[in-house]
């Protein structure tokens, strides 16, 4: 499979290729996000990569990984390289990435960089194609930030039992590219396509190196480079992640301040208590 390139801008491919993007209305995909919150109340499902356990992986990874098992499962021989940029593309979806192809519309204005539910609700249930060159045993996955023009190029480059990710910004010299490499081993230990969270392990240490040294420093640049009323914030996080922070990391005294700051929180802490 090769990796082919991609852009949003019909007018730059022309018309035969103008079919190929996909339009996505986040309007009624928020109308299913919250049908599916009215069927799944349970705050402890992991919403986040890294709120996976060893017997539970988070919602959009679990979703995600199943499609990709399913599609290409009786096509190739899926590697742990494979499994480990799924969940790495994952990732970029919970910092505001989306893949090439994909144009949002959004009638409320512009989508913020940062994880939105919707998105991940989209693309979780969407594996892009041609992401790894066999010839060069490496992996490429074209993404941008919604509401912002650059394009950004993810590379893994395969080194013994190492994964070499590279993150660049597209035709912009005074960004600097974020490079990690990664021990595919600790995170996919084994294959098991029946128990997927057996399969994936440390997902917590991989989401921070990640999101730390890759994704959040270029989305950060990009952001500032763009517009700082795009920076993503606390208040811009969904309720049910608002929830599971809050539980998960404050104790009653910090939440009972923290719901004195604003009416919204005021409500999620109520929740907590």
């Amino acid at each position: 499979m090769e990796p082919t390139l991609s852009g949003r801008d019909s007018s730059e491919v022309g018309n035969t290729s103008a079919a190929l993007y996909v339009t996505h209305n986040l309007e009624t995909v928020a109308e299913e996000c919250e049908d599916d919150k009215k069927a799944n109340n349970d705050l402890k499902l992991g919403v986040l990569v890294e709120d996976s356990t060893k017997s539970q992986l988070s919602k959009y990874l679990a979703r995600l990984l199943q499609h990709f098992t399913q599609r290409y499962q009786h096509e190739v021989e899926i590697s742990s390289f494979d499994l480990l940029f799924m969940v790495i593309y994952c990732l970029a979806l919970e910092t505001g990435f989306i893949p090439e192809g994909h144009v949002l519309e959004d009638a409320q204005g512009v989508l913020r960089p940062g994880f939105d539910r919707r998105l991940m609700h989209i693309f979780s249930a969407i594996v892009p194609s041609n992401l790894y060159d066999r010839v060069n045993r490496s992996y490429r996955l074209d993404v941008y930030l919604p509401g912002i023009e650059d394009n950004c190029a993810l590379v893994g480059i395969k080194s013994g039992d190492f994964l070499c990710l590279t993150f660049t910004i597209l035709q912009r010299s005074d960004m600097l590219s974020q490079s990690i490499l990664l021990p595919v081993s600790r995170y996919i230990p084994i294959i098991n396509f029946q128990k997927l969270n057996i399969s994936c392990q440390n997902l917590k240490d991989l989401s921070c190196r990640v999101k730390n040294n890759i994704f959040i420093p270029i989305r950060d640049a990009l952001c500032q480079a763009s517009s700082p009323s795009l920076y993503p914030s606390l208040i811009e996080l969904p309720d049910e992640v608002l929830v599971i922070l809050l539980v998960k990391y404050l104790d009653r005294r910090s939440i009972m301040r923290l719901g004195a700051s604003c009416s919204r929180l005021k409500m999620l802490t109520d929740i907590c208590r």
